[in-house]
């Protein structure tokens, strides 16, 4: 069986199309790696307080008629945003400026402009335009200025809330305004205890802005009584990824930075799996079907194996060449990575968060590796299983690439549509099941009353019901005329 492996294996490797799949790979990597770095900082550059958007707004400006009333509310509106543009365009979109200008002056500047066209209240005008100047005050050196002035709200709001509650204790609604305050006012005391400024100018910032997010969009799904098993998947994800950003900003460190080469890294199974799906596919579609094709099974089975020997090496070799291929697209990561965000964040571990015990993991970086290989293992497995199955049942090269590749592309949305509509049937298929990093630190199934032993159980299933046709078929197959 060694030797029928080992033969297998040169012949994989022995061929031209190898060549061309390797250059293939290291193109796409590299590509990869250099075109999200610069669109990540293509984004965080991006402004929108452009000169051009500016003199697009004084030209709709031009054409509205402040005295015509069909035109004055437009009027206020557009030259509202002008304002904010203009006000804007002095700060970089990013700065902690430009945020404060959205969440505390862009208001205030359209109450001005309504008080002074619509309403032309002049009391209330003077009011907000003392209030507009004191933050204009503010805005070139103190930011803290409005964290404070915010948080002071906070505390204001959440003083009348609780009061409310004194004399209607059982009011839902009251206590959730009271648990939103409660969080933003936690948003604005570690703000202002880690000495973190609004906008996303630095990696803590960012870091702020997305665990507000994130726990945000958590809170609101707690705060229903009935979720769907979509739903459930969807806030415990942002329960995760709220905690793994909170880490960060508590500890001072950066393991969620997107543009660093540890988090490349620790995610390249998950951004290049569909590259190894590809491999495997093509080559165990062929390996059978090619064999047929050229004549050349016919010095395989004169030799003393038997079919079921030859088949079983092939597939062998199938397992170990998406062996080797995940090993070298996860070197080439690591060397690509390294060059293009800094070797830097290699000394770093691997930080996940616990949905069980509600506390942060921390892996050192090839552990966590291995252990995400091995949830995705079954993926590769059935999949180049299926392909290697179609290849002996058809003898069919096109038809036995196309086909897993297309189940591959499309076993994400099936899975969705079957969680959109409720069809828990779906959790006895294969798609649902093959990914078993989604246990890993107490995350949950796809579909309730699933379990790592029943996911197990079903790809065990489906591989053996493939081997089996692909040995019984093989074993019959005629040759005299191949």
């Amino acid at each position: 069986m060694n030797k029928l492996v080992k033969n297998e294996l040169v012949k994989i490797f022995a061929k031209k199309s190898m060549i061309v799949m390797t250059v293939l790979i290291i193109v796409f990597v590299i590509g990869y790696n250099i075109l999200n770095k610069k669109g990540q900082e293509a984004s965080a550059s991006y402004s929108a307080y452009s000169n051009s958007y500016i003199s697009y707004l004084e030209e709709e400006l031009k054409s509205l008629d402040v005295n015509n009333p069909t035109d004055l509310n437009n009027y206020v509106e557009t030259k509202s945003e002008l304002d904010v543009a203009k006000l804007g365009n002095k700060y970089k979109d990013i700065s902690w400026q430009s945020d404060v200008i959205q969440r505390f002056i862009s208001p205030l500047i359209t109450e001005i402009n309504n008080y002074e066209y619509l309403e032309k209240d002049d009391k209330k005008l003077a009011e907000t335009k003392k209030e507009y100047d004191e933050m204009i005050k503010a805005l070139d050196n103190d930011w803290r200025y409005f964290a404070s002035k915010e948080l002071e709200e906070k505390n204001t709001s959440i003083d009348e809330l609780n009061k409310m509650l004194e004399a209607d204790k059982e009011n839902e609604d009251i206590k959730n305004q009271l648990q939103n305050l409660n969080f933003q006012k936690e948003i604005l005391i570690l703000r202002l205890e880690k000495d973190i400024p609004y906008g996303a100018e630095t990696y803590k910032s960012q870091a702020m802005q997305n665990y507000e997010t994130f726990m945000t969009n958590y809170n609101g799904y707690a705060q229903e009584k009935n979720i769907t098993d979509e739903e459930k998947l969807e806030m415990n994800n942002y329960l995760r990824k709220a905690n793994l950003y909170k880490y960060d900003i508590e500890n001072g460190t950066e393991y969620q930075n997107t543009l660093t080469a540890n988090y490349a890294l620790q995610n390249s199974m998950s951004t290049y799996i569909v590259v190894v799906v590809l491999i495997v596919v093509i080559i165990a579609g062929v390996m059978i079907s090619e064999e047929f094709n050229k004549g050349t099974i016919k010095l395989l089975l004169v030799r003393p194996y038997s079919r079921t020997k030859i088949l079983l090496s092939k597939l062998i070799a199938v397992f170990i060449t998406m062996i080797i291929t995940t090993i070298f697209v996860t070197l080439l990561q690591l060397i690509v990575g390294g060059f293009v965000y800094g070797f830097g964040t290699y000394f770093m571990n691997v930080v996940q968060f616990d949905l069980v015990s509600n506390s942060i993991v921390v892996m050192n970086m090839f552990a966590y590796l291995g252990l995400i290989f091995i949830c995705k293992l079954p993926i590769l497995i059935l999949i180049g299983t299926l392909a290697f199955a179609l290849s002996a049942l058809s003898l069919n090269s096109p038809l036995a690439i196309a086909l897993p590749i297309f189940g591959y592309m499309g076993s994400e949305m099936i899975n969705l549509v079957a969680l959109s509509y409720g069809w828990n049937w779906i959790k006895y298929f294969v798609t649902p099941n093959w990914d078993l990093s989604q246990y890993l630190f107490g995350g949950s199934p796809m579909f309730s009353n699933m379990s790592v032993e029943f996911s197990i159980t079903i790809c065990a299933i489906y591989f053996v019901i493939m081997l089996v046709a692909s040995i019984v078929t093989f074993n019959k197959r005629n040759i005299k005329n191949v």
